[in-house]
């Protein structure tokens, strides 16, 4: 089974300087599957890093819904992690990509 690993920072300079704050996995599939909301407090924006073991595409909302046409969303490949800056409270959706 294919993961979306998500891992979540305060901000940008915690990346380097220390542990993540919230850590969570969710299965990629051939329909769109949300996480849990990412950490809030006080701060309106975290980091967030996404790292997929296969290709997908990925999208953020308050209740997102990932496409698989890649019409909404972004393309993530497989191994390769990236880094977003992502409101606190949103979920994140994925689908394998076809």
């Amino acid at each position: 089974m294919a993961t979306l690993y998500i891992a979540v920072w305060t901000s940008a300079t915690e990346v380097a300087l220390g542990d993540p704050i919230q850590e969570m996995a969710v299965s990629i599939g051939a329909g769109s599957v949300q996480s849990a909301e990412i950490t809030a407090d006080n701060r309106k924006r975290r980091r967030v890093r996404l790292l997929a073991d296969t290709a997908c595409f990925v999208t953020w909302s308050a209740n997102p819904t990932a496409l698989n046409d890649g019409t909404d969303g972004r393309p993530l490949g497989a191994e390769n992690p990236e880094y977003f800056d992502i409101e606190s409270g949103y979920k994140i959706a994925v689908i394998e990509r076809t």
